[in-house]
C-alpha cells in the first residue's frame, strides 16, 4: 500500500518535467528558426538591391539598343561616370550622384545638372569597361560590387564629358 502512495506523485513530478522539456525544446526550435528567417530576409533584401540595379541598368540598354535611332554611349555627366543612351533628339543619362542611381531624360544642350536627375535606387557607386564590344556594368550597393556584362546590338561608344 506504501508503494501506491509513492507512485501518484513520481507520476506527477514525471508529466511536469517532460512538459518542461516540451517547452524548452519548442522555445530551442522557435529562437532558431527565427535567426534562420532574419538571415533571409537580409540575404532577400541584399539580393533585391543587386538584382534591380543591374536589372534596371541592362534593360535600360537593351530598350535603347532597340530602337533603330538608339546609340549607346559611355561618358562623364556632371564629373560622374555615366551611360547615355540617345534616342534621336533625346538622351537618357544614367549615373550615380549623391548616393542614389539617378536618370536623367533630357535633350542635349538643356543646361540641367546631375542634381536635376531623379533617384531611382540607393547606390553607391558605377563604373562601366567597354572591350571588344563587351560592356561590363558594376554598381556598388553598401560597399559590395556586383557587375554584368552585355553586348549592345548597335554597339558601344567612348564619349568625353556629356553637357545636358
Amino acid at each position: 500500500m506504501n508503494g501506491a502512495k509513492w507512485v501518484s506523485p513520481l507520476r506527477g513530478a514525471l508529466v511536469a518535467a517532460l512538459c518542461a522539456l516540451f517547452f524548452l525544446l519548442a522555445m530551442g526550435v522557435t529562437l532558431m528558426g527565427s535567426s534562420v528567417y532574419r538571415n533571409t530576409v537580409a540575404s532577400a533584401t541584399e539580393n533585391y538591391g543587386q538584382r534591380t540595379a543591374l536589372s534596371y541598368l541592362v534593360n535600360q540598354i537593351r530598350r535603347c539598343a532597340h530602337r533603330t535611332e538608339g546609340v549607346v554611349q559611355l561618358g562623364r555627366f556632371d564629373g560622374a561616370d555615366a551611360l547615355i543612351l540617345s534616342e534621336g533628339e533625346y538622351m537618357t543619362v544614367l549615373y550615380v550622384y549623391d548616393g542614389a542611381l539617378r536618370t536623367l531624360y533630357t535633350q542635349p544642350g538643356s543646361g540641367l545638372t546631375a542634381a536635376d536627375g531623379e533617384a531611382v535606387l540607393p547606390a553607391e557607386g558605377l563604373t562601366f569597361a567597354l572591350e571588344d564590344d563587351l560592356l561590363t556594368l558594376t554598381v556598388t550597393l553598401e560597399g559590395t560590387s556586383y557587375s554584368t556584362s552585355l553586348m549592345p546590338r548597335c554597339g558601344v561608344e567612348e564619349v568625353g564629358e556629356v553637357m545636358a
